[in-house]
């Protein structure tokens, strides 16, 4: 018998595997008064293809193949009332119902078959998959399909960048030059803004500017905004910004932009600085590499650097440059060793570190640099973030745009999610990098704005 609530529901959802496993929580996504109904068949795939995902995305199944075993069998049939309100169905049925469609295999052509079952009965379904292609197929059999819209953040430009520009009086800014601080009160319309911790801000006037960074009411002067970090000086406002986070006692940095904008140059810089005042033992670096994240880099010939040494060259070109501009005038033969960079690899300064092998450890007293992060999957972010232990300083570069893992795009990926997530912690400092602040050559940016 069908009560009053099922009576109720203004929208059916049918969840497809991605959905289900965007986080622990997914099924309690879908607001208080509407059904969510997960196919048999999704959770079939699930426990079959879960050897296939990334650690976090395995635990993430565990919790909701176990959050749906605490029901009884009534979520079988009438569903069960979820803690926010909304039903929750796992359905078995509808297997007769015929589906022409071509180039699906037979978990998605149960899913659909489900869709199909329950708009016969007169229910307002939509299909909730990010597999567009399938998206595509279930429209010519009238099936209204959308995106998971709960895990996706703003579209790029839209991203928090942990900067602003603002304007200013001419008496502010030598304020801020004199004392050190100004309010944020001070700055015109500030009202219009959105000023979070750790913030930074180009100040202008009508005849000067200045740049400082939030704390709390204030805008304060930056503490590195001189200075001479590995033999380096930053060649822009947004590496001062970079610099400031880099160097600054945060244990967490995010640091956004193109190609070419110093984000890995001025990593190492600072890594290498601190490191020499023995504010780390030791440096890592990593990337997602898709044999690591398979659990397949074993099959790979060689110890844990052969394996993954080659997707690491970004790394070693940034660290040969970074040497060569701090290159010692009475050079001798250890400084000549240093400046081919194999010194830090040989001495165990700077070691490679695959993402799946950083699980089950702690990290303590270590500068740990991952690049391309925007190819991380948002659930294994955690994993990583948890497993910093005291006096480790955990830094992630990246490019929203540049996207290459076939399951993320630039509004869902590990950086947009750490970086939306984390903005205005006192912890964490961010800086998105400008297109204009490249350093790169000038054919170079030609490329990459007309290629």
């Amino acid at each position: 018998m069908k009560d009053e609530t099922r009576n109720k529901v203004k929208k059916t959802f049918v969840l497809n595997p991605h959905a289900v496993l965007s986080s622990s929580e997914s099924l309690l996504r879908f607001g208080e008064d509407n059904e969510v109904v997960v196919p048999m068949c999704v959770l079939e795939r699930i426990q079959k293809e879960k050897h296939k995902y990334s650690f976090g995305k395995r635990k993430v199944a565990k919790d909701i193949l176990g959050y749906i075993n605490t029901f009884g069998k009534d979520i079988f049939d009438e569903g069960v009332i979820q803690e926010n309100g909304s039903r929750l169905v796992v359905v078995t049925n509808y297997h007769e119902i015929e589906i022409n469609v071509d180039g699906i295999d037979e978990y998605d052509m149960r899913a659909l078959q489900v869709v199909k079952g329950l708009q016969a009965e007169g229910k307002n379904v939509v299909f909730i998959t990010n597999n567009i292609v399938l998206q595509i197929k279930a429209k010519l059999i009238d099936i209204h399909a959308e995106t998971f819209r709960d895990e996706l953040y703003p579209i790029f430009a839209e991203q928090y960048k942990a900067r602003e520009t603002c304007y200013v009086s001419n008496s502010t800014i030598d304020t801020l030059f004199k004392v050190g601080e100004v309010s944020i009160t001070d700055i015109y319309d500030f009202e219009n803004y959105e000023f979070v911790n750790n913030m930074f801000v180009i100040l202008k006037s009508e005849e000067k500017s200045a740049i400082g960074k939030i704390k709390r009411d204030k805008i304060v002067k930056l503490e590195y905004i001189n200075g001479n970090i590995y033999g380096i000086k930053p060649k822009n406002v947004g590496q001062k910004f970079m610099l400031e986070g880099l160097m600054s006692d945060a244990p967490l940095v995010i640091i956004k932009g193109d190609a070419g904008t110093g984000k890995t140059f001025c990593s190492l810089a600072a890594a290498l600085q601190q490191y020499d005042e023995g504010m780390f033992k030791q440096i890592l670096v990593a990337r997602p590499i898709q044999t690591v994240a398979n659990e397949k880099i074993g099959y790979l010939p060689g110890d844990i650097d052969d394996k993954i040494g080659p997707y690491l060259g970004g790394i070693k070109d940034n660290l040969s440059e970074l040497l060569k501009s701090n290159k010692s005038k009475d050079e001798d033969d250890e400084d000549a060793f240093k400046e081919t960079g194999d010194y830090f690899f040989e001495r165990g300064i700077i070691r490679i570190q695959p993402i799946g092998y950083i699980r089950g450890r702690t990290i303590t007293d270590t500068f740990l640099i991952f690049d391309e992060t925007q190819n991380i999957e948002p659930e294994d972010i955690k994993t990583i973030v948890s497993r910093m232990g005291e006096g480790s300083k955990l830094v992630f570069l990246g490019d929203p745009t540049q996207v290459d893992n076939p399951k993320l795009n630039e509004r869902f990926n590990g950086l947009v999610y750490l970086s939306e997530r984390m903005k205005g912690q006192e912890l964490v400092y961010q800086v998105t990098l400008d297109e204009e602040e490249s350093v790169r050559s000038k054919l170079a940016k030609l490329a990459i704005k007309v290629l």
